[in-house]
């Protein structure tokens, strides 16, 4: 047999006890064992509040009153939506500029850095929408969470001197704009600049021009592991 206790704790609106013999409603229940919330819950104030507790002391039975908020019921806490308050988040004001903004030339790298760009994976592989790759061949599919970056590239500039043993050695001895490379990714630095730059570069190596979100990569040339030099077509 249920007590009232037991529909309570269901969310009841009403429950028996035994003591009183009558029905209590929910809004003699929460002023006996929640007043905090009476307020919140059915929109009174608080001289509404104090009436119907004398109302009660006296032993008068009060009618039950609709909570004005049905979702806030449980909680007895009355949630208010201010996300319509950023909806439309106005422009910070930009003040007045001093000077123009200045033009860059294209970038020239230091000391023994070389600027690389990554080509595309194995052409075996195709890249899906979400990162991951798919052999075209057998289908199997790579996660983006297992793949490996590539790490292979085609430099694009290539800076002066490389300091080996305490001997100056011209870079151009080394490795040249256009050369295909395989290099250490872990120690790389992240290059972006606009498409626009980046085309010019790929122009003047005779790279072909793809987009890459992951920017260039700057690299040092003690951590570049193999080198290979563009090979003249004899038929061209």
């Amino acid at each position: 047999m249920n007590n009232g206790g037991d529909v309570l704790a269901r969310g009841g609106r009403t429950a028996q006890f035994s003591a009183g013999g009558g029905a209590i409603t929910e809004i003699e229940h929460d002023l006996s064992l929640n007043p905090e919330i009476v307020g919140t819950k059915y929109g009174l104030s608080e001289a509404e509040i104090i009436t119907l507790q004398e109302r009660r002391e006296k032993g008068e039975k009060l009618e039950d009153i609709q909570p004005v908020d049905q979702e806030s019921m449980d909680s007895g806490l009355k949630v208010i939506d201010r996300r319509t308050a950023f909806s439309s988040p106005k422009p910070v004001a930009q003040a007045e500029k001093k000077f123009k903004d200045k033009q860059y030339s294209e970038p020239s790298t230091i000391l023994d850095r070389v600027l690389v760009k990554r080509i595309p994976e194995d052409p075996e592989f195709e890249r899906m929408e979400d990162g991951s790759l798919r052999n075209k061949r057998t289908g199997f599919v790579i996660p983006a969470a297992y793949r490996q970056h590539n790490n292979i590239g085609i430099v694009l500039v290539v800076g002066q001197f490389v300091s080996i043993g305490g001997l100056r050695i011209p870079m151009k001895d080394i490795v040249h704009p256009g050369d295909r490379v395989t290099f250490g990714d872990y120690n790389t630095e992240v290059y972006k600049q606009s498409p626009e730059k980046t085309k010019k570069l790929c122009d003047a190596v005779e790279m072909n021009y793809e987009a890459d979100e992951e920017g260039l990569r700057i690299v040092r040339v003690q951590d570049i592991r193999v080198i290979e030099r563009p090979v003249e077509d004899s038929n061209g």
